[in-house]
């Protein structure tokens, strides 16, 4: 059974849009071609999908002709990224292609550059200038960041690990969602925001891809980089995966420990030291599958509630109605409105 993927809350998006330079009827085709209700937007514990979001990035990057829709001083126009590739994949290893991106962003840029260092056992990716007008500095830090793990893990053809990332903003009320983001701890309010590497990647060799490689890629963008897999090295991600397996079963903390191999102390102290909880990690998959099952499925409300694991259905209604502020019936219709709406296909980042 493939694993349900996280979904994104719509604070996310509304960040993610805000500032751009598009007219509200614009905005509002885009929303509705990437399958999303403008009304659940407004609603604050509503969710959407990878997919949802990974179309409408997309959809922004066609309409404003900007591969990172308004997160730099300019835009990226189409084609930036195939070059900056291009680059990159004639680098004998990952240490000179790095080198070849920040040339790349001092020709590109004057207000933004982040810097790779050796730092003992580790190497670290810091951003050391951003663009002061930018709409939303932490969407800045955090994309970029995402953008260079992604494109780094694709030119040696493994996702590297992550072993730390530190922001320079402080913890935002939804820093439990980073568990999912970011395969890797989170700190906030430090120096500087910066992500570390195991230093011996740097001595990967980048592998030799194809044109049509190249084009999947570019036209994965950004599912391929912005989402993560399921990490086995994060108990928060072997727990998910653990309760997915056990949904009909009545699962606790005691025995998810034990089919874990652990303490119920050391699997608690785990969860905490990477921003979560037992019952979070809980509610976060049930939720997430109720929301894709609503959007994507013609299940029954008492069919999903079942399968989230719930006795009732008055029970599921109460938890869905306080993890996303609307009834499952209510989520269901909207999102449908949205849906009539489809799509265009064949959108890419380059051509």
């Amino acid at each position: 059974m493939d694993p349900f993927s996280a979904t994104l809350p719509t604070s996310y998006v509304n960040a993610f849009v805000e500032g751009l330079a598009l007219s509200h009827a614009d905005l509002n085709l885009l929303v509705r071609r990437a399958s999303i209700d403008a009304r659940l937007l407004a609603l604050p514990g509503a969710r959407v999908t990878q997919e949802q979001f990974a179309t409408l990035f997309q959809l922004l990057v066609a309409h404003l002709e900007d591969e990172m829709p308004g997160l730099y001083g300019r835009p990226l126009r189409r084609g930036t990224l195939k070059i900056l590739l291009i680059l990159m994949l004639d680098a004998p290893d990952l240490a000179t292609a790095m080198r070849r991106w920040q040339q790349f962003d001092r020709v590109l840029h004057d207000d933004f550059s982040f810097e790779v260092r050796r730092e003992g056992a580790l190497a670290s990716i810091a951003i050391r200038l951003y663009p002061t007008q930018a709409r939303s500095a932490r969407l800045v830090q955090e994309l970029h960041l995402k953008l260079v793990h992604g494109i780094a893990s694709w030119i040696v053809g493994k996702r590297l690990g992550i072993e730390r990332v530190d922001f320079a903003f402080p913890r935002p009320p939804d820093a439990a969602e980073y568990v999912y983001i970011f395969p890797g701890p989170v700190y906030f309010d430090q120096p500087a925001t910066a992500m570390y590497i195991d230093a011996a990647y740097l001595q990967q060799p980048v592998r030799s891809r194809t044109r049509s490689e190249l084009r999947d890629f570019l036209q994965g963008a950004p599912q391929n980089w912005f989402f993560v897999p399921f990490d086995k090295t994060l108990l928060s991600h072997r727990l998910r995966s653990h309760l997915e397996s056990r949904l009909h079963e009545s699962s606790n903390i005691q025995s998810a420990a034990l089919a874990l191999n652990c303490s119920e102390r050391t699997l608690a102290r785990h969860l905490s030291a990477e921003g979560t909880t037992f019952q979070q990690v809980k509610d976060v998959l049930r939720r997430d599958i109720a929301v894709q099952k609503l959007l994507k499925s013609r299940e029954s409300i008492a069919a999903i509630a079942r399968a989230t694991g719930f006795a009732t259905v008055s029970a599921f209604h109460r938890a869905f109605r306080s993890w996303t502020g609307s009834t499952p019936l209510a989520y269901r219709r909207q999102a449908g409105r949205a849906h009539r709406v489809a799509a265009p296909q064949g959108v890419t980042l380059t051509q």
